[in-house]
């Protein structure tokens, strides 16, 4: 055992609380397969349920959850509406989330009223930014949602016990959600563990990840984009993103370019991965 065994959240070492584990941590069932064997849609959709379980389990507690490219938010020409660009992410619950082209405008809430001076003192003063003031009450933050949709209506056969199904859905498409609501997302704060000494060796490595909880599925799985900032331009209040807070992945490509960017200056730009 290593001389200074890591303690986490001021526990010493050997001293357990009840595990509790993530609400999607549990054996998997698989089908297993023999002549003659009827292929119903129970079976079909334990086949596909096996597969996507155990990729989103991995995409939720290995790669974790937020963005992996592009999905910058933009407004339209008039500030009252967003727009979402192009790209790709990962929710809470580990489901892939495409975004192929730019989302359709989606309305943002009714500004403050602008012209009651008080409020408008009221608000100021949130930070100031090459003498920009902003609005220091949360107004609204924007949200990614991931999204299925039963698609391609199909004339049913035959239907079950009980109903006769006309027609059914012949697939699934996995779409998305857009969704604004009141109040601000928390800033994002990385964490990064702290070791004895300030050195790392493999016995602190694996008493670090032996004694952290699995992430828990979360009741809400959607991925904060930005915040919305109202900016006091003298004679109106106009909105303004805010995408610091959102998640990101950190794909091998992106570690590559941090560790090389800790080389020395410039190096990590000569390199294209």
């Amino acid at each position: 055992m290593s001389q200074h065994s890591y303690q986490r959240h001021g526990q010493p070492h050997g001293h357990h609380k009840e595990a509790k584990g993530a609400a999607d941590l549990k054996t998997m069932e698989r089908n297993s397969y023999f002549y003659g064997k009827l292929l119903d849609v129970f079976h079909l959709e334990m086949e596909q349920e096996y597969f996507n379980s155990k990729r989103r389990i991995i995409n939720r507690l290995v790669i974790g959850p937020g963005v992996v490219c592009g999905l910058d938010v933009d407004l339209t020409d008039d500030g009252k509406q967003i727009v979402v660009l192009p790209g790709f992410a990962i929710d809470r619950c580990g489901r892939e989330i495409i975004v192929p082209e730019p989302s359709r405008p989606v309305e943002l809430p009714e500004m403050p009223d602008y012209g009651d001076d008080v409020k408008r003192h009221e608000y100021r003063g949130r930070n100031q930014q090459k003498h920009e003031l902003y609005c220091e009450i949360p107004y609204a933050h924007v949200l990614l949602c991931y999204h299925e949709c039963p698609s391609d209506p199909t004339p049913a056969m035959a239907g079950d016990c009980e109903t006769v199904a006309i027609c059914s859905s012949g697939s699934i498409r996995e779409q998305y959600t857009i969704e604004i609501k009141r109040g601000f997302v928390s800033e994002r704060k990385a964490y990064f563990p702290r070791f004895p000494g300030g050195r790392i060796d493999y016995e602190d490595l694996v008493e670090f990840v032996s004694r952290t909880s699995c992430r828990a599925l979360p009741d809400d799985c959607c991925i904060p984009l930005a915040n919305i900032h109202l900016k006091d331009t003298g004679d109106r209040w106009r909105a303004e993103p805010d995408i610091s807070i959102r998640p990101i992945v950190y794909t091998n490509r992106l570690l590559f370019h941090l560790i090389q960017s800790l080389s020395g200056p410039g190096e990590a730009e000569e390199t294209e991965v």
